[in-house]
């Protein structure tokens, strides 16, 4: 280590007279200056140590004696500290003592002003009952007072007392309730004899006493003012899981129903013969003759109870509504189970029971969001059930529509019924309408929606079966049963077009839109209908194109010998005294009169003026491809096809059309351009030849010429026997 100094030290004084001499080593006067310099620096060392040999020892002496005073001093502070600390420790351990009793004093305080407010509490509930104890003997408007009172005390403690208190004051509100409830009840039977309720057998007949009814009002009003220390605990009056829970009735309207409770139970449960399980209307229709009879009743002397204590929200008639229809439900909840064994009987209760329903909300207005007698129609394996048995009925019914004898024959005059609607069209339509007016009222759209799948069902069956009838028919389609299927088709898709705009099926395409958008935005265009419309017109268009078919077919038939006249070789108009049809012609011509006139009878007018259009197309083109593309014609040949076509051909469809010559336009054009004067077509042919494109069209355009492509019109110009030389 000593050597290590050594060596560091050396370095030092090496770099030291580095940096002072540079160098410039032989320059002995800096070497002379450097050598004094450092003679100087030892000798102040040297004394500086000879100084401190002296001073050292007397100043190491004072240090050690101020060093020994100040640790007698730490010792003696120390010892005083510790001797304060142990005091402070007992004081510590008196004070925590005292503040225990202190703390225990204030919980013994709060215990006792706890059980102080309960005993005060507990003291207020026996009042309030001595008060209801003194007031049953003088008057019920007290009681009832005082029975409010302790239900206000209760809202008050209710969460800022003890489970004890409660429960007792559960128990009193409770008890009272029910002394409450059995003294007013049997008031209120009491005077609902007074007043001759209910009013069955005539006894409505009878005016109450005045003083009755004000009673009756007066009850009414306290019976409501008493609430259920727990509503929730009330029992339903039905419980089974077929039907939907509405809650409790008021207590009034529970009262007045009990009567007719038991006329219900006494007529239609049991072994009375008015208990039938063929006959649900009996006791429906009953249900209904009640209303009728006390909803007037309730509205004047049990509504303004109900709005005096600002219930007007509470209908008193829908309230007895409900009761009665609770009744009905009842009587379902234990008749339904032996009902949907027999499909009869439960196909017939669906029908009562949607009567019903339609009668009760349209005709006594009960709420449409209060669940009805539909609620047990729309469980789960009684929906399953029902929609079955509406399917297996339609089916039912198609058939024996399409076998009836008079099918096919139309429902009223020609004159009368534009549309020639069928008896089998209009029966279809009857039933989709009917299953339609079921289910509307149906509160779920899903039940809803499930109905329109059967009735598009219903519609892909009804067309099948139409097409199957078609491949029965005779192959002459005038003489078949295929005009009439045309007509009902059409009448058909023209129906559904206008059902499908009614707010009942716009709202379920809505809805079915929405189901398979899975969120999204539905579209405002199309409707529910929209598959089976598409469908019918593609078969109503194939039925209206065989029977054009059929006409086209038949005058192509009775055209031939015009097809084969000598055109080129006939007579020229100077030679003629009066124009005249060619004779070839009538056939042709009679046969489309005739088949015009039998189309014109058994289509509806929408169907044929669709068809005389089509014939009038196929006809234009027939003749221009059969007729002037297939012969050459001199002068007096292209003259007597216009004056057959202008003035014979043409007439035939112009009892259909102000224009009949806007319909064939090829015959037009061709007979045009056969009768132009040989100068001008000559120059017509030429101008075609040079034009291209839309100038040929141009050309052509100038003569009036729109149809006839350029092409097609220097055909016919080629069947020209003045031109064929050229």
């Amino acid at each position: 280590m000593e050597s290590q100094v050594s060596l560091d030290l050396r370095k030092k004084v090496i770099q030291e007279l580095n940096d002072e001499l540079g160098s410039d080593i032989k320059n002995m006067e800096k070497c002379r200056e450097l050598c004094k310099k450092l003679q100087e620096e030892k000798e102040a060392i040297e004394k500086s140590l000879s100084l401190a040999s002296s001073e050292v020892p007397s100043k190491v002496r004072a240090a050690v004696r101020e060093v020994e005073e100040v640790s007698a001093e730490v010792a003696r502070l120390d010892g005083q500290l510790r001797s304060v600390g142990g005091a402070v420790h007992c004081y510590l351990r008196g004070v925590e003592a005292a503040a225990s009793d202190v703390q225990g004093y204030v919980d013994r305080v709060a215990q006792l002003e706890r059980c102080r407010a309960y005993l005060l509490r507990v003291r207020a509930v026996e009042d309030f009952s001595a008060q209801m104890e003194e007031a049953l003997a003088e008057d019920d408007a007290r009681c009832v007072q005082a029975y409010e009172s302790l239900c206000v005390l209760g809202r008050q403690l209710r969460g800022s007392c003890c489970q004890h208190l409660l429960a007792y004051l559960s128990a009193t509100t409770r008890f009272w309730h029910s002394v409450l409830k059995e003294r007013l009840s049997a008031q209120y039977e009491e005077v609902q004899r007074a007043v001759r309720w209910p009013f069955v057998g005539g006894s409505v007949l009878a005016a109450p006493a005045p003083e009755s009814l004000h009673r009756l009002q007066r009850l009414t009003e306290l019976l409501l003012r008493i609430q259920l220390p727990d509503p929730a605990g009330a029992e339903p009056a039905v419980a089974s899981s077929l039907l939907t829970d509405t809650g409790p009735l008021t207590l009034p309207l529970a009262l007045l129903l009990r009567p007719l409770r038991k006329r219900f139970l006494y007529h239609f449960h049991g072994s009375r013969q008015t208990n039938r399980a063929d006959r649900p209307e009996w006791y429906l229709t009953q249900v209904l003759a009640w209303l009728r009879d006390h909803e007037r009743f309730v509205g004047r002397w049990v509504q303004p109870a109900l709005d005096s204590l600002g219930l007007q929200h509470v209908c008193a008639k829908a309230e007895l509504a409900r009761g009665l229809v609770g009744l009905v439900l009842e009587k379902l909840h234990t008749d339904l189970p032996s009902l949907m064994a027999d499909d009869a009987l439960f196909s017939h209760l669906v029908d009562e029971l949607l009567g019903f329903d339609q009668e009760l909300r349209r005709g006594h207005a009960f709420p449409a969001a209060q669940p009805g007698v539909l609620a047990v129609l729309t469980q789960a394996h009684v929906f399953l059930k029902w929609i079955h048995m509406e399917k297996k009925y339609a089916g039912e019914k198609m058939d024996a529509m399409l076998e009836s004898e008079t099918a096919w024959l139309p429902l009223g005059t020609a004159e009368l019924d534009e549309m020639r609607v069928t008896e089998c069209g209009e029966s279809f339509l009857t039933l989709l309408l009917t299953v339609t007016e079921r289910y509307a009222g149906l509160p779920q759209p899903g039940h809803r929606l499930q109905f329109l799948k059967l009735q598009l069902e219903l519609l892909d069956d009804y067309r099948v079966r139409l097409l199957q009838l078609l491949h029965q028919e005779p192959p002459e389609p005038l003489a078949s049963r295929l005009p009439a299927i045309a007509n009902t088709v059409h009448y058909l898709a023209c129906v559904l077009q206008d059902w499908g705009s009614l707010p009942h099926f716009a709202q379920l395409q809505y809805y079915r839109q929405r189901l398979a958008g899975a969120g999204e935005e539905p579209r405002a265009d199309g409707t529910v209908f929209d598959d089976a419309l598409a469908l019918l017109e593609r078969m109503k268009d194939e039925l209206l194109s065989q029977l054009c078919h059929s006409v086209e077919t038949d005058v192509a038939a009775h055209s031939r010998e015009y097809r084969r006249d000598k055109w080129f070789a006939m007579p020229s108009p100077r030679e003629l005294v009066s124009p005249s049809v060619s004779p070839t012609a009538c056939p042709m011509l009679q046969t489309l009169a005739a088949r015009l006139q039998t189309l014109q009878e058994i289509l509806s007018v929408p169907l044929f003026a669709q068809a005389w259009r089509q014939v009038a197309a196929q006809l234009s083109q027939f003749i221009h491809e059969e007729v002037v593309m297939q012969n050459s014609f001199n002068e007096g040949g292209a003259m007597q096809l216009q004056y057959d076509m202008v003035r014979n051909l043409f007439p035939l469809f112009g009892q259909f059309t102000h224009k009949p010559e806007a319909h064939f336009p090829a015959v037009k054009e061709s007979c045009a351009l056969l009768n132009l004067p040989r100068g001008s077509a000559l120059l017509l042919r030429d101008a075609l030849g040079r034009e291209e494109g839309s100038g040929r069209a141009a050309v052509l355009a100038d003569l009036g010429v729109l149809h006839l492509g350029a092409d097609q019109a220097l055909g016919v110009l080629a069947r020209r026997t003045d031109m064929l030389a050229l």
